[in-house]
């Protein structure tokens, strides 16, 4: 299972966002805060002005005089009413009490012509007359001694009315004193005395008239600037708002332009991870081709050669190169310029023998010393085998590298089996990385496909929208 290289594309290049202009904004902001002190000047000058525009003194302490004086002839006014009233409400309580003896007697004497009971004495007397000759029929006599017993009954009905007269009289005389003595609470010298305050309130007034006016004038003008006030503070705020808007916007933007590229980066880095694992793969299978302990024999027969020069070197195809595997140091390969000259020069055996004539002469100067190269000690240092310390010793260290070497050639064999083994597991683990690396890549590419395709509708739609807005515009025009 393998993804197709070229379906593998790269990622589109970073959409460049503008970002909200800062200085835009201040350059606003501190215009609007300069209109500000301005303000706050004018109304400085304003609130001192007021402060100035004050009455004088000596009419306030005036004017404070007269309304205490005005209130206190309020109250009498007010103790007047009361008083007044409090006799009208007794006034209306007896003549409420009189009218219902009033009916009382209006109710007896509306059924018979008699005023009072001198009246019905009179009657009764001349009834006796008339009964005392003798000269009326039976049938009058009867129904006239039938009548005087009905006025007499009356005459004592008569006598309650008379006392209710007597009753009603005193109720009479009663609202007569109450009337004089409420026409004695008179409300005209205390109306007087109002009038008379007032009218010295109007002219207090009067001239402090100029002085209300301009107060007026000031309060109205420090309204006006209190209002563009506002009216700047609004704005700052709306400026502020649309900037944060936009800068959100913005912060947006970004995120998702980030998320976006990192959603088309995936597919790519998993493309390279595979490829990179598919090398490592290569490397591990060239390196595992490689015989085991290459470089430790390489080195044994190295110094065998120096010690022993009649020691004859195995002969061994060329190691391959690899990266993190044990290998011999990679020829590196130097351009020649076109215009050099070479020039050919014998090679000096960099690990001559003891026995050479250059080795004879250099042990000379040195007046007969053993010494060697910092190379040798180096190597022979990473074999773990002594240093000899005499030409003598080099016998003990020739044998101790041939011991080494047969050690090696004795395991190589085995341990290039299991050198190989150790690979095939690398690659198995590595080949199982792939597996799931193909996997998120089919689906990173599914993804990213059916994005660009919503990506390539919404466009379309916006170019749509764009027309008919077009259109309707030009219909307008």
């Amino acid at each position: 299972m393998s993804t197709p290289e070229p379906e593998i594309r790269l990622p589109r290049q970073r959409k460049f966002i503008k970002s909200p202009d800062f200085k835009v904004r201040d350059a606003k902001l501190a215009e609007l805060n300069d209109s500000l002190k301005k303000l706050e000047a004018d109304l400085s000058a304003v609130n001192k002005d007021i402060e100035k525009a004050v009455t004088p003194p000596e009419l306030v302490e005036q004017r404070k005089k007269l309304l205490n004086e005005l209130n206190t002839v309020k109250r009498e006014q007010s103790d007047i009413k009361n008083k007044r009233n409090q006799i009208g409400e007794q006034i209306k309580a007896i003549d409420a009490i009189m009218k219902k003896k009033i009916g009382d007697i209006n109710a007896v004497t509306s059924k018979n012509n008699f005023k009072n009971a001198d009246d019905i004495e009179k009657r009764i007397q001349y009834l006796d007359d008339l009964i005392g000759k003798g000269d009326l029929r039976i049938v009058e006599e009867r129904k006239f001694v039938k009548e005087i017993t009905s006025l007499r009954k009356l005459k004592k009905d008569f006598a309650s009315v008379e006392q209710e007269q007597k009753s009603i009289d005193a109720d009479k005389a009663k609202i007569a004193e109450l009337k004089k003595t409420q026409s004695g609470f008179n409300n005209r010298e205390a109306q007087a005395k109002f009038e008379e305050v007032t009218k010295k309130l109007d002219e207090i007034s009067a001239k402090n008239k100029g002085v209300q006016d301009k107060r007026d004038t000031l309060y109205n003008k420090r309204r006006a600037l209190y209002k563009q006030k506002d009216e700047i503070y609004a704005e700052i705020k709306a400026i502020r708002a649309d900037f944060d808007k936009q800068f959100q916007k913005f912060k947006a933007d970004m995120d998702a332009e980030r998320k976006r590229r990192e959603e088309e980066e995936k597919a790519y880095r998993l493309s390279i991870k595979k490829k990179q694992l598919t090398e490592d793969i290569e490397i591990i299978r060239e390196s595992s081709k490689n015989p085991a302990f290459t470089q430790q024999i390489a080195n044994i027969e190295t110094l065998l050669v120096h010690f022993d020069p009649t020691y004859v070197k195995t002969e061994k195809p060329l190691l391959q190169q690899s990266k993190g595997i044990n290998h011999v140091r990679a020829v590196k390969t130097v351009a020649m310029p076109a215009s050099a000259v070479i020039i050919k020069k014998e090679p000096e055996s960099f690990f001559s023998g003891s026995n050479s004539k250059k080795g004879k002469k250099h042990k000379g100067k040195k007046g007969g010393k053993f010494a060697l190269e910092p190379t040798l000690i180096s190597m022979l240092s990473e074999l773990a085998i002594s240093l000899p310390t005499s030409q003598a010793d080099t016998e003990n260290t020739v044998a101790e590298l041939k011991k080494q070497l047969n050690d090696y050639k004795a395991k190589q064999a085995e341990q290039t089996k299991a050198n190989v083994a150790k690979g095939e597991e690398k690659i198995k683990k590595l080949q199982e990385q792939i597996d799931s690396l193909e996997s998120e890549i089919e689906e990173e590419l599914a993804k990213e496909k059916a994005k660009r395709g919503s990506e390539h509708g919404n466009h379309k739609k916006e170019e749509k929208k764009e027309e008919k807005e077009e259109e309707e515009e030009e219909k307008t025009n």
